[in-house]
């Protein structure tokens, strides 16, 4: 069984006329994302903190039919992540594809060396917690249900949500960063089965290695000088697009992208699980999965 993701760049047309909404969009990846859509024909709505950077990128599209349109916004705020969908469903009275793209790097130092008994007692920041993960958890409750306005049989939906490898790897010192990613793998492994079988949404995650961008500025050059593998953010926005364009057998599914080629990782671990864990044990998991595939009775009341 080959994991490997191939890219169909000529069916990004495909997405001509399509609504897409993403948090993000003003730099690096997502701004990457926002031009392969608006090439493609799609109409993007996208939000992001940096107004400047937004409203510049918006105006590089001038004289564009299509050009995106921008929302200010705090993807950690649910109020302004339901704004951007108002703006979206306003504007093109309906919305087919979602990406939850919104993230920052380590902030703060959670496990400094030089932590004393006094200085203990004041938590560190938990903004990347904020933004990364609660933000996107934010994003796909309400995309779920703007997913669903004027849909018709037929009609493909999907969100996608970017991790990263250090969702799936160690990643040392990105402590609360590392903690954000691996959410929101847990995020897309907890809704997967529930918003393909009961939504007909397909909900996928993409797990960028390192990227070369505004975010990774400090480390870059390290990993430039060892000559290791780097993704441009139009590496990832390939990726991003690609599993719109995919149709229904593209759900599930966690691609790790590295300079630009894909790997989908989650199935090799979910095929591989009697291998590493031991077939009795993965079969009484799998067994237990039937029991709970429907996500009802774990609620206290």
């Amino acid at each position: 069984m080959s994991n490997k993701v191939e890219v169909e760049e000529t069916r990004f047309r495909e997405l001509k006329d399509k609504v897409v909404v993403l948090t993000g969009g003003a730099n690096g990846i997502g701004a990457s994302t926002v031009q392969y859509l608006t090439n493609a024909g799609a109409f993007v709505v996208f939000g992001d903190y940096d107004e400047a950077a937004g409203k510049a990128f918006v105006d590089s599209f001038a004289g564009v039919s299509n050009a995106p349109v921008f929302v200010p916004m705090d993807a950690s705020k649910y109020s302004d992540n339901i704004t951007l969908f108002k703006t979206a469903l306003k504007k093109y009275s309906r919305i087919d594809h979602a990406v939850a793209n919104a993230g920052i790097l380590e902030r703060g130092a959670w496990f400094d060396p030089n932590l004393t008994l006094e200085s203990v007692e004041t938590p560190d920041t938990d903004q990347v917690i904020q933004i990364n993960l609660l933000g996107t958890l934010y994003f796909t409750r309400i995309a779920l249900v703007y997913l669903r306005e004027k849909r018709v049989p037929g009609d493909d939906k999907s969100i996608t949500l970017i991790s990263s490898a250090a969702g799936f790897r160690d990643s040392p010192g990105l402590y609360t960063y590392q903690c954000s990613k691996h959410g929101i793998l847990g995020l897309l492994r907890t809704t997967r089965l529930l918003f393909h079988d009961r939504e007909n949404v397909r909900i996928n995650a993409i797990c960028p290695g390192i990227v070369d961008s505004q975010m990774t500025i400090s480390i870059i050059d390290s990993f430039r000088a060892t000559g290791q593998a780097i993704n441009t953010p139009a590496h990832v926005a390939r990726h991003i697009v690609n599993v719109q364009v995919a149709g229904p057998e593209m759900w599930g599914k966690g691609i790790y992208v590295e300079e630009g080629r894909g790997w989908d990782f989650l199935s090799g671990i979910d095929a591989t699980m009697g291998t590493w864990l031991g077939d009795e044990p993965t079969e009484r998991l799998r067994v237990h999965l039937q029991h709970v595939k429907h996500g009802a009775g774990w609620q206290i009341k």
